[in-house]
């Protein structure tokens, strides 16, 4: 059974026919109409609430459904808003201290720098996500943005905010 109707009332038209028509005056139905507005103001803010919690309970963490939702809050026509899957980095093992073997980082005739990252440090590098942006966002912008995203992520996803 479809229910998707229920909550569609037409409560101007509602009082004119629950009138008797004895009663049926521009008056009397102007009077009613003003005693019934702040139903009608309540009802509408009620479908709004209705309206934005199904549109929140229809969208869940997964990757086409978060670009489903930035594209239409931030991009609703070219819908260019994508995701990719983050970097990851992983620590470079030398040895344990009990081992007492010497660290070699390169070779000198190479002559190239080796960056190394402790723990911590190798944990902020990682991403899960990258949210690709190709178009540039005021403050308040990306401020919804992360909010958007931290509605819809799940808690132990780091994400980046990428602009192409």
């Amino acid at each position: 059974m479809d229910y998707s109707k229920i909550y569609d009332l037409q409560l101007n038209q509602l009082i004119v026919h629950f009138l008797p028509t004895g009663l049926r005056r521009t008056k009397m139905i102007s009077w009613l109409r003003c005693l019934i507005k702040p139903m009608v103001n309540i009802h509408t803010q009620f479908i709004n609430y209705r309206r934005d919690s199904n549109y929140k309970i229809d969208h869940t963490p997964q990757v086409f459904s978060i670009e489903n939702v930035l594209n239409d809050a931030f991009d609703v026509q070219l819908r260019r808003i994508i995701i990719s899957d983050g970097a990851y980095r992983d620590g470079v093992y030398f040895y344990n201290p009990e081992e007492q073997k010497p660290v070699h980082f390169y070779d000198p005739d190479e002559n190239s720098p080796v960056h190394f990252f402790d723990g911590s440090e190798l944990f902020s590098l990682d991403t899960d996500f990258v949210v690709l942006i190709p178009f540039q966002l005021t403050e308040a912008q990306e401020i919804r943005m992360r909010s958007l995203i931290d509605f819809y992520r799940l808690p132990d996803k780091t994400y980046n905010l990428q602009i192409n």
